[in-house]
């Protein structure tokens, strides 16, 4: 037995030396360093890449690390970095998993994809470093700390191509079918670049030949109006999307979406723009100005704004747009269809402030509650084009959705009503899906705008 005592000995004593030969060659996660860099800011539901860097001791080279970040629960993983490459989230994870990868000789670089899903201003927080030995044996891991804030805003995608077609008038691009024109193209304002699809009959003839390049007229029916945008932040803007690619989106998220697109199509035409963001009172603020620097002042201003459990006082938001504001406008109110116990007040409010400003009621209508209303009724409908059977029910599932349907109805009949009480009090009221909203309220703000204008 004494023999293979010695054995078993030496063998043990063998297994400390290397793992102490392989802490050794391990270095210490601190003595790697360490950079993360992020977006200051990120689109609502938009992908954003998270890079951090680590650059390698002298004889670190070959060691394989780890890396674990603590994000918050508004952030959801969309690909990490495995061996170099991107990767799908691991599955069951609540993190995702860690980026993983091996030091070289030239700086390691672990890029994360997260995507925000909620507005605010939200944080990466500190960062787990685990490096493994070159033997296998040893793992050395630190908590490194630090946090970088990002901004998840509006996220706005569509505003570029919003700008680029307003500018060359194509409104039908952006959703502007049934457009009164009145006063047509009165002021020269500037030339500009041909995009396709402008009028050819405002091409600039002896402008192009001097460029050798096609060049339109560009024209300013009115100057100087101005142009308010209410946004309700009330209980009623916390339903969210169900389904499709604005999922989880309230409609308050759509709602400043909307009105920061129109916003931004007001500057550029040279009106003033403020906003009020209201609930039970007056949750923010901003002045109407000109400019380019105003729409990046609105957003400061409205994007971190939540629903709140709170009924909304429209009455209220008037009176005090009344006060701190006393010049006639343009008021585009962003809301949702009043309940019937204050459709009457409102209605009043309305019929107020519609005798100083010209007023635009853009009501959100509830997805889901559509789509209940809609859903069985489309179904029932392809099934008899295309000769499918339906699906069978048992008969208390096929009660329960009857039962359901005919509640979506009967609301949907109520706010039908609503909408139509509000339209007589001196307002313009259109009715719109939340993800649908923009190009229905630039039609009835142009519309609006060229009717102030006579």
């Amino acid at each position: 037995m004494r023999p293979l005592r010695v054995v078993l000995w030496a063998a043990d004593l063998a297994l400390v030396a290397l793992v102490a030969v392989d802490f050794r060659r391990t270095p210490r996660p601190r003595a790697l360093g360490l950079r993360r860099d992020a977006p200051l800011r990120a689109g609502l539901g938009q992908p954003f890449e998270r890079v951090v860097e680590i650059d390698p001791a002298p004889a670190a080279a070959g060691l394989r690390v780890q890396l674990h970040e603590e994000f918050p629960d508004e952030f959801e993983v969309v690909a990490r970095t495995l061996d170099g490459r991107p990767a799908e989230p691991l599955a069951g994870s609540p993190t995702g998993g860690p980026d993983q990868g091996v030091l070289g000789a030239r700086p390691l670089r672990l890029a994360r994809t997260y995507r925000g899903t909620r507005r605010g201003l939200h944080a990466l927080g500190r960062v787990r470093l685990r490096v493994r030995g070159p033997l296998g044996l040893v793992e050395r891991q630190e908590r490194l700390a630090g946090a970088q804030e990002i901004a998840v805003v509006p996220a706005l995608a569509e505003l570029r191509r919003t700008l680029e077609l307003a500018a060359s008038e194509r409104w039908r691009d952006l959703g502007v079918r049934h457009l009164r024109r009145r006063g047509g193209m009165t002021e020269f304002e500037s030339l500009r670049e041909y995009v396709n699809g402008d009028d050819v009959r405002t091409v600039d003839w002896k402008a192009t030949a001097r460029r050798s390049k096609p060049i339109v007229r560009q024209f300013q029916e009115e100057r100087g109006q101005e142009l308010l945008l209410l946004v309700d932040c009330g209980r009623r803007m916390a339903a969210r999307t169900p389904s499709g690619p604005w999922r989880g989106w309230t409609k308050l998220d759509h709602a400043l979406d909307a009105a920061l697109q129109l916003a931004a199509v007001a500057l550029q035409k040279g009106d003033r723009v403020g906003a009020l963001a209201y609930d039970a009172g007056v949750r923010a603020w901003v002045p109407p100005r000109r400019g380019s620097r105003q729409l990046a002042q609105l957003s400061r201003a409205l994007f971190a704004l939540q629903p709140r459990e709170e009924s909304t006082d429209l009455a209220r938001a008037l009176r005090e747009l009344g006060v701190r504001h006393r010049r006639r406008a343009m008021v585009v109110i962003v809301s949702d269809a009043p309940d019937p116990l204050s459709a009457e007040e409102e209605r009043g409010a309305l019929a107020h402030a519609g005798r100083r400003h010209r007023l635009v009621y853009a009501a959100l209508d509830d997805p889901a509650l559509r789509a209940a209303a809609e859903g069985d009724l489309a179904a029932s409908g392809s099934g008899a084009r295309t000769g499918a059977e339906p699906e069978p029910h048992t008969g208390e599932a096929a009660g329960g959705a009857a039962a359901a349907r005919a509640a979506a109805l009967r609301l949907g009949d109520e706010r039908a009503e609503t909408l139509r009480r509000l339209a007589g009090a001196r307002a313009r009221v259109l009715d719109a899906l939340p993800a649908e909203a923009a190009g229905p309220l630039l039609a009835s703000w142009l519309d609006a705008r060229r009717a102030g204008a006579q």
